[in-house]
């Protein structure tokens, strides 16, 4: 076999991702979440199954009274069908002081309660207020969430190193995101990108935002070379690419999961590795 240089490629050969994350399940979800279906984008909405129902208005020093309440049970799974929902904690808590008992039953709970209104297994997990520890972390795996995002924004489009420390690229209001948009979607990639933007939907109506997400959101939609993915499914296809077994010699390589797998194996030269089925892999040339 010549040189080689084995890397994680998208469905269909595509080297770049996008995705959302967007928390609370507040009301102004409602609006959010029909502008991202309208887009084809999608993402993953992270509720507390504890405050659902909830009704607040909040009343800041300065500026006007926000609706900060929280969307209800009964309308969870018609209006997330197409997103993902993922958790939040029971109460919105910061589980990572709470101690370990109680911080298991916020997870489990909210889990447990979202699960029985969407009928599928929850994935993914949002941090409240960004707060976790090793400890945390450890408990969310034996939840069995593959994931959870924090709110370090790395102004990159790295891919996570941890499921479990998923860092975004940038927080919705900053004045960067354009920019990094327009970085992501017009340079070429020479290796596969994530780009992963969060926030809360309130924050819309804060500073009368909506018509910059519906700018953004029109500027990235339906580009050929981009993957559009909920935060789980990035991070299945991930851990697939992860189990790929090799011969000694690198000649074959098998796929054991149910999803196929792209890679590049040179600057010129990819493969896709089907489901289940052991590939021979090209010669590439020194």
């Amino acid at each position: 076999m010549g040189k080689r240089f084995d890397a994680l490629l998208f469905p269909g050969f595509k080297r770049k991702a996008f995705t959302l994350s967007y928390d609370d399940g507040v009301v102004q979800d409602r609006r959010l979440v029909k502008m991202v279906n309208d887009h084809h984008i999608k993402g993953t909405f992270n509720l507390g199954y504890g405050v659902l129902d909830h009704e607040e208005i909040a009343r800041p020093p300065m500026g006007k009274p926000l609706d900060i309440s929280r969307v209800k049970k009964e309308e969870v799974a018609s209006l997330y069908e197409g997103q993902e929902v993922g958790g939040h904690a029971l109460y919105h808590s910061d589980v990572s002081s709470l101690g370990s008992p109680y911080a298991m039953y916020e997870v489990i709970e909210d889990k447990a309660g979202l699960e029985r209104l969407v009928e599928y297994p929850l994935s993914m997990f949002a941090y409240p207020f960004g707060l976790f520890d090793e400890e945390l972390k450890e408990i969310l795996k034996l939840a069995g969430y593959k994931g959870a995002r924090t709110i370090r924004s790395t102004y990159s489009f790295a891919l996570p190193k941890d499921p479990f420390e998923l860092d975004p690229t940038i927080h919705f209001p900053e004045e960067r995101l354009m920019e990094l948009a327009k970085d992501f979607i017009e340079k070429p990639a020479f290796k596969a990108e994530l780009f992963y933007v969060w926030g809360h939907a309130y924050e819309f109506d804060i500073d009368d935002s909506w018509d910059r997400m519906e700018e953004f959101l029109t500027y990235m939609e339906g580009h050929e070379d981009v993957w559009y993915a909920t935060n789980s499914e990035i991070l299945s296809y991930m851990e697939a690419y992860e189990m790929l077994e090799y011969s000694a010699d690198g000649s074959m390589i098998y796929n054991p999961t149910c999803t196929d797998v792209y890679i590049m194996t040179s600057f010129e030269t990819s493969e896709c590795l089907k489901a289940g089925e052991v590939t021979k892999i090209r010669e590439t040339k020194l």
